[in-house]
């Protein structure tokens, strides 16, 4: 079977469809040929090594994560690109203002922020920092 690969026009859509997702809903357990159970795993990057959790289903060991996992192994992801060296990096002049210092983030980083975000900076060691805009 060929991929539809049409655009669908405004007109092609017959109806408007609505429903809602429980809060709960990429929460384990899971169902696959049963119920999953959840295990310990671990992830071994240049020597250190990363504890998480998965579901894992007894009959096909296939594995599954909730969003909470999910987000824990991103973490873990994202210190592999650190160590790896593989992150987009840019260099920016830090700048004093007579209170704090700073630095500003390039327009095309920063298209789709507001002012309402925030910042959540963590130290990882002297003068190294992570960032996270929300």
């Amino acid at each position: 079977m060929e991929p539809y690969t049409e655009d669908i026009a405004e007109e092609d859509v017959l109806e408007q469809v609505s429903f809602e997702i429980d809060k709960d809903a990429f929460q384990g357990p899971f169902t696959c040929h049963g119920k999953t159970e959840k295990v310990s795993k671990q992830l071994v990057l240049k020597g250190i090594t990363f504890p998480y959790e998965s579901w894992q289903c007894g009959q096909c060991k296939k594995e599954f994560l909730d969003s909470q996992q999910a987000q824990e192994l991103e973490k873990i992801w994202l210190i592999e690109k650190l160590l790896e060296g593989k992150m987009i990096h840019f260099d920016r002049s830090v700048n004093y203002d007579g209170k704090a210092y700073f630095f500003r983030f390039p327009k095309e980083f920063t298209n789709h922020w507001n002012q309402d975000m925030t910042a959540h900076v963590e130290l990882l060691r002297a003068n190294e920092f992570l960032v996270k805009v929300e």
